[in-house]
Formats: C-alpha cells, structure tokens, sequence
C-alpha cells in the first residue's frame, strides 16, 4: 500500500469492506435465517453490493492496479447467485405449455394505496385476458367486482377478524385433494391442491410467507436501527420456519410438487436457498432481466417466485409483467411441461 495515494487506500479499505460482505452474502443462505446476526439481512442488499463490487473492479482497471481482483474473485464465486439476479435473456422463446400464474393482488386496493379507481376490476380483467391454467393469488379477498368465472375449481382459504383475506388456487383442471397450513399467530399462509391434468397429477403450493409490516421502508434511515434489525430478524426466522413447514408437508405428496407464490425474501436468503432445493427456479430457467416482482421505491426485488420440481417438469417459458401496477407486486407466469418420464399418477 506504499505506492497507493491516501485517497486509493481509503478505496482499498472500502474495497475489502464491501467484497467481504459479498463473501458473507454467498455463504449466508447455507446459514439457518438468524443464525448469524444481522447476516440474514444481506439477502436483501445482495443485488447492491454486487453493483458496489463491480464498480471496485472497473475503478481498479482504470486506475491499472492488480486490486480489481479482490472483488472479481467473490463476484465470481457469487456466479450462481448473480445467475438468479439477472438473466441476460431468455434461453428459448416461450413455448406455450401448462401456464402457471401467481400474483400478490394486494387486498385489490380496498385500502386505496393506489390512487386510482376500479382497481379490482383492472386486475380481474387483466387476469381474464392472461388466462392461465392454474392462478395463484395472495392478500386475495372476496371482492364483488372481480370475476373468475373462468375456473371451474377453486380452493379458497382466508383469515381475519374484521376483513378476511388470504390465498386461493383458481384451477381449469380439477382439484382432487386440497388444505391449508394454517401458520400461527399470523395473516400469512400456504395452502395447497392436488390438480389432475389429463393422465398427470401434480401438487401445487401457494406460498405467502411472512410479511415485514414496515409500511414505509424509504424512512428506515430515521427509524431506531437496533429495533429495525430486531424486527426484521424475526421476521426472517419466522419466514424460515414456514417454509420448514411448508417442505415438511410437501413430502407427504406421492405426486411432483410446485412452489410459488410471495416468499417475502430474495433468492439470497436461506429461505428461499432451503425451499429451492430439488426444484427448478423458473426465471433462472428461462427468465430475462432483472426479474423484479416488488416494486417499492427503494427496494426493487424478485420475491415472488414459481419453483417446480426439477425432476418432474420442464420450464419452457417465464414471464414476469412489470408493466402492470395494479398492486405493489408483479405477476409472474411459468409455462410447464411434465416430463415423459413421469410416472406420476
């Protein structure tokens, strides 16, 4: 560090601060959610500090210097997380199978976040003209002005005192077997259906795992941190349990199974890091872009995700409409094929 000026040293020390918390941030989903304090957080900053790496290793390349290597060494062995933050583009074009459809409505803006009027009916027409096989929704309500008419089965399971609201699978093909996990002492759930489709039958989950209920996140900075980051790491634990259940229960099913839905935390989190396990993750199969399904000012994130099983299905296509803001999530959609050989029913 003799030849480097003070101002490149003071880079340098940054240079080392921000590619060992990127280091931290790969080995931390291995990690169970609050193992390690404030390690769990990371998961939600992954995407900035692999930006705040890569502009460390263009600045050491400008400059000439051999340090660009700190940062490219752990963006590298970060390769597989970076694969699940951004998608250079699409693998295949879609190819049209069973169309799965999950989408966090938001209570269909009873609440008035947005603005503007006839919200329900804009996200029941738009659901309509995308037609999927099977739709998930979460923070879904029975609202008069919506139509889904076009299910013919429907498994529906809501909670609350004042306002029930909760998950619903709406399915084209029939629904044999159907429950909920009914998590403790919270609104969030899964709830589950058996679906036969033609000779197949397949198992699909709709996640809502725990909320954060920080209604202003861009105000965090004036807020108590320790408090904060109390908070959060409850939340992250409890989400961690959750999917616990929701994995235990899932090996009860004699057929394939689907993830999807709102997981509330990113594909850097040991949540999603245990729930992806043997399944394939739908965007990173053949997603484009970022992939962003939660667009709240200072955070855009992928939270909502379709995870299918590996062995049993094969993604030909995803979407995710992040031209829609009907809500504070965007839909995604995932084209499935079941493998020939599955025997599965």
């Amino acid at each position: 560090m003799k030849k480097l000026s003070i101002i490149h040293k003071f880079f340098l020390i940054l240079n080392y601060f921000f590619a060992l918390l990127l280091l931290i941030a790969f080995i931390s989903p291995y990690f169970r959610a609050g193992f390690i304090p404030l390690v769990s957080l990371e998961s939600l900053i992954f995407p900035f500090l692999v930006l705040i790496n890569i502009l460390f290793v263009l600045y050491w390349l400008v400059q000439i210097r051999k340090y660009f290597l700190i940062s490219l060494l752990v963006l590298l062995l970060n390769y597989y997380n970076i694969q699940a933050l951004y998608q250079w583009k699409a693998k295949y074009p879609v190819e049209k199978g069973l169309s799965l459809m999950s989408y966090n409505v938001r209570l269909f803006n009873s609440y008035k976040w947005i603005k503007q009027k006839g919200i329900d009916v804009d996200i029941s027409n738009y659901l309509k003209d995308q037609n999927p096989d099977i739709l998930l929704l979460q923070e879904f309500l029975i609202d008069p002005n919506t139509d889904f008419s076009q299910y013919k089965y429907k498994y529906v399971a809501l909670k609350g005192k004042k306002r029930k609201a909760g998950l619903v699978i709406f399915s084209k093909y029939k629904i044999i077997n159907k429950g909920s996990l009914n998590f403790a002492d919270t609104y969030n759930n899964t709830i589950w259906a058996d679906i036969v489709v033609r000779k197949d039958t397949f198992r699909v989950y709709n996640l809502h795992l725990q909320s954060y209920q920080i209604v202003e996140p861009e105000k965090l900075v004036e807020q108590d941190k320790l408090k904060v980051t109390n908070k959060l790491q409850k939340v992250f634990n409890k989400q961690y349990k959750q999917a616990k259940k929701t994995i235990e229960h899932s090996k009860s099913s004699k057929y394939p199974v689907i993830f999807a839905g709102d997981f509330n935390n990113t594909a850097f989190s040991s949540t999603y890091h245990i729930l992806k396990k043997g399944k394939t993750d739908a965007f990173v199969e053949a997603g484009e872009g970022f992939g962003i399904t939660w667009r709240y000012k200072l955070l855009p994130l992928r939270i909502d995700f379709i995870l299918p099983d590996a062995n049993k299905f094969q993604v030909t296509g995803f979407e995710t409409f992040n031209h829609i803001s009907f809500s504070d999530h965007y839909p995604i959609k995932a084209y499935l094929k079941l493998k020939k050989n599955t025997d599965n029913h």
